[in-house]
This record gives structure tokens, C-alpha cells and sequence, in this order.
């Protein structure tokens, strides 16, 4: 089943080109902006917007160029990627931490209110050594030479090269793989399936936007629901996350020693979190055939026409 047979030809050629290499250089710039930010302020979107903007960029780095594994991209590629890789644990941590928030707000029980407290405060203990950690890496990045390379593979681009074969290409690539990821998840529902359907699903919207972006109007749509089911494996993810988390923290012999109570009312917290969060599972799994069709039909639709 193939994608990209729904839509219109997108800006073909040069056209396509430059807003390509535009795009490119949109997303150097603000990837750049926020590697300072984030040597200086913690702020959990900071944070997350280094991650997003590191992983665009990649994305448009590895398009424009003429040869993937060239040296200069490969390189690109690697140190952008390490970046996102130093960033992640603090990432969930801090989702971890609103999440806590919220159940902190809502509980009812003191001794409920104590365990979340407690949690919240062991949180925050561990953020500052994982603060301290990542802009260790991150500082590691030389961004003067970061920026250099970015601009010469910039230069080095074909301008008279049409992207979209090649973007067309990804797109059914990860389709495949995104449908491959679809069948293990249902087939079990193993935290290693569902994490993968995530990726192959974050990918797939990534590969999508960018097709979308240089002229692939038609896959806009797509693009939105591929969007509102990543932020809905998202949220399965981080309410996955902290249900280990809290797992974790109860394992550990001093604290239910010490706070037998707040580790019984966590226990219950967590079978009516685990509860639904296998419910909004259910869910996703159910929409992704009907999202699926919609795009087959769709592709069927520009056949007849």
C-alpha cells in the first residue's frame, strides 16, 4: 500500500529544492538558538524544543544531501543524534514530574498526597545531576563547527535537484516499517512492540511533514492524524514511564519500611492508572486500521481520477 500515490505531484525541481534548502537553514536557525538557551535555563520546553529541532534538522540535513553517508552529514547526523540521547532521561523525567503534579492535585487521601509529594521531591533531587550531565554532552558540541558543516552541506547541494523521488522513497519506507511496528503491537503488546509502533509512527509524521512542506499538500491530512496519534502513544508512553517509575521506588526496601501506608496508597494509585492507560491503549490500537483506510481510499479516490 503505498502513500504517496494519494497526493498531487508536489513542487517538482528546483522549486521543490529551494524550500527545501530554505527549510533547512529555518531549522539550523532555531536549533541554534536553543543550544545556549539551554546551557543557561532548564526549562522543561527548552528542553524538549532542543530534542524536536535536533531531530528536524537531522531530518533535512540527511534530504539535501547528495551522498547520505558522506562525512560531513554522517557527522552532523551523529552529534545531533547524541545530543537528543543525552537530553532523553531528563525529557521523561520531566514528564514525569507534571504527571506527578497532576495526580498530586487531584488526590484526596493525605497519606496519597505524602506519597506524591515524596515522589515529586525525589524528582527533583535527581534533576539537578541530570542537568548537570546533559549540558556536560551538550557543551561538548562545538556549534561554530556545527554551523559550518550545516552551511557546507547547504553549499554543497544540488540546486537543480528535485527532492521529492528521494522524500517519496522515505515516505514508503516508513510506512512499511510503521505497518510492520502496527502488526508486532497487536500481535503482542510487549513494551518493545508499542515503543516501536511509536517510533515508526514519529518518524513516519516527520517524513510526511517534510513531503507535505515542499509542495505535498495532499498529505496534510495524513499528517494530522499521524500527529494526533503520536501525542496519544505520547501520553501512553509517559503514563508507562511513571507507572515504572512508582514500581521502582516501591521496590526499594526503605521506603515501604518507612512509609508502609504511602507505599499501599501508591500501589492502589497505580492498578487504576495501569487500568487506564490499558483502556487508552485499546483505543489507539483500534484507530490505526480506520486511519489506515482512510489513506487507502484516498489513494483509490486519485486512482479513479
Amino acid at each position: 500500500m503505498i502513500l504517496v500515490k494519494t497526493m498531487e505531484p508536489a513542487a517538482s525541481g528546483v522549486a521543490a529544492q529551494n524550500k527545501l534548502l530554505k527549510l533547512t537553514r529555518k531549522r539550523l536557525e532555531r536549533f541554534v538558538t536553543f543550544v545556549p538557551k539551554f546551557l543557561v535555563n532548564d526549562d522543561p520546553d527548552t528542553i524538549h524544543d532542543l530534542r524536536v529541532w535536533s531531530r528536524r534538522l537531522q531530518q533535512t540535513i540527511r534530504s539535501i544531501s547528495a551522498q547520505p553517508k558522506a562525512r560531513t552529514s554522517r557527522k552532523l547526523i551523529k552529534i545531533l543524534r547524541r545530543m537528543r540521547q543525552a537530553l532523553g532521561a531528563l525529557r521523561n523525567l520531566d514528564v514525569n514530574t507534571q504527571l506527578v503534579k497532576k495526580h498530586l492535585d487531584k488526590a484526596q487521601s493525605p497519606k496519597l498526597r505524602d506519597a506524591w509529594k515524596a515522589l515529586e521531591h525525589h524528582l527533583q533531587v535527581n534533576r539537578e545531576a541530570l542537568i548537570a550531565g546533559a549540558r556536560h554532552e551538550v557543551a561538548k558540541c562545538d556549534l561554530s563547527w556545527l554551523i559550518e558543516r550545516a552551511q557546507k552541506s547547504l553549499s554543497r547541494a544540488d540546486r537543480d535537484a528535485d527532492p521529492t523521488a528521494k522524500l517519496e522513497k522515505a515516505v514508503i519506507s516508513s510506512l512499511t516499517d510503521w505497518d510492520e511496528a502496527y502488526g508486532l503491537a497487536t500481535e503482542s503488546r510487549s513494551i518493545e512492540n508499542l515503543h516501536g509502533l511509536r517510533i515508526a509512527t514519529k518518524r513516519l509524521r516527520y517524513r510526511a511533514e517534510l513531503l507535505a512542506d515542499i509542495g505535498a499538500a495532499s498529505l496534510t491530512p495524513m499528517v494530522k492524524d499521524l500527529k494526533q496519534l503520536q501525542s496519544a502513544l505520547g501520553d501512553w508512553h509517559d503514563r508507562s514511564v511513571l507507572l515504572q517509575f512508582i514500581a521502582e521506588s516501591n521496590d526499594q526496601p526503605e521506603f515501604l519500611a518507612k512509609h508502609p501506608k504511602m507505599g499501599r496508597a501508591l500501589l492502589a494509585q497505580m492498578e487504576e492508572e495501569k487500568k487506564s492507560n490499558d483502556a487508552a491503549l485499546e483505543g489507539i490500537l483500534k484507530r490505526i486500521p480506520k486511519l489506515r483506510k482512510r489513506w487507502d481510499d484516498g489513494r483509490d479516490k486519485h486512482r479513479e481520477s
